[in-house]
């Protein structure tokens, strides 16, 4: 039986959460020691942009290409859309609670929605909203039960809501971009700003490798592939079949499914708070998919 427009965004939606969670447990296990988040994000970028590009070398050439009109919005895409959210949250973390960091960075949803409505004329459905608000209190319960250190500041807001903000821009970018490009060009020159931004400004991002412990190699190069090239495509697959908003509202199961990780494999105790949470963000998955959807042909 073949799946509808609306079953493939979410299965791809709900793909991509996965492999963030588990790649996140990776990443808070790969940081502990000499290895630094703008190391990290670096290789992440830099090997996902050499296995994308080997990949479409053999693949199709084509796809390789673009014109020299489009390369603004690209390097826009990969420096103010994956760069600066990862900036703005790796930062927005040294200055607050991680648990709140996170729920500052899953506002995206909630700011795709009123670009949809307020500039693209969208209607606001109402199981659109009611899931949001579901998909965000479940966010909260989860986030804000992580352990932390309680600090609060106006610098760490503004770079947490910085980083939900480009996260979000880098949605509806990549669904503008689906109008002209494949989604397998569209990643890959996003992520080469990416590795570009993060090797010309991120502090001491060019780690030898010979300075990293062995086995972390390997959990580096598991990031690069299956959290970074694969959830991304499946991003970019949904935004082909579902608005921006509705796939930024599926992807708060990330948190849920992160927190579950840790509970099993880490020791990590979850609260009943946090269970709710899960429950309430799978609610309102469960609301998107009865609810009709279209993407913005405009």
């Amino acid at each position: 039986m073949s799946l509808n427009k609306t079953s493939i965004g979410l299965l791809a939606s709900v793909g991509a959460a996965l492999l963030w969670a588990v790649s996140g447990v990776f990443g808070k296990v790969l940081m502990i020691g000499t290895l630094t988040p703008s190391r990290l994000v670096f290789y992440r970028s830099t090997l996902g942009t050499a296995i994308l590009f080997t990949i479409l070398l053999f693949r199709d050439k084509r796809l390789l290409k673009i014109g020299l009109t489009d390369l603004p919005f690209f390097i826009a895409m990969g420096v103010f859309g994956l760069a600066f959210t990862q900036f703005a949250y790796y930062s927005a973390i040294q200055f607050l609670n991680v648990g709140f960091a996170i729920l500052l960075q899953y506002l995206a949803p909630l700011w795709i929605l009123m670009y949809e409505r307020f500039f693209l004329k969208m209607p606001l459905t109402l199981s659109k909203v009611l899931a949001l608000i579901l998909a965000l209190l479940g966010c909260s319960m989860i986030s804000l039960q992580t352990p932390g250190n309680g600090r609060f500041g106006g610098l760490g807001l503004a770079v947490g809501i910085l980083s939900g903000v480009c996260f979000a821009s880098y949605g509806l970018m990549s669904q503008r971009a689906l109008k002209t490009h494949q989604d397998m060009t569209i990643l890959f020159y996003s992520m080469l700003f990416t590795a570009l931004f993060w090797g010309i400004t991120g502090a001491n991002s060019w780690m030898p490798p010979s300075q990293i412990e062995g086995y972390k190699i390997w959990m580096i190069l598991y990031v690069a592939a299956f959290g970074t090239i694969i959830p991304y495509s499946l991003f970019i697959l949904a935004l082909k079949h579902l608005e921006a908003s509705r796939v930024g509202i599926i992807t708060t199961l990330e948190p849920v499914v992160a927190a579950a990780i840790a509970w099993i494999y880490l020791g990590e105790h979850l609260t009943t708070l946090q269970i709710l949470g899960g429950m309430s963000v799978l609610t309102a998955i469960v609301i998107l998919q009865v609810a009709p959807s279209r993407v913005q042909e405009t």
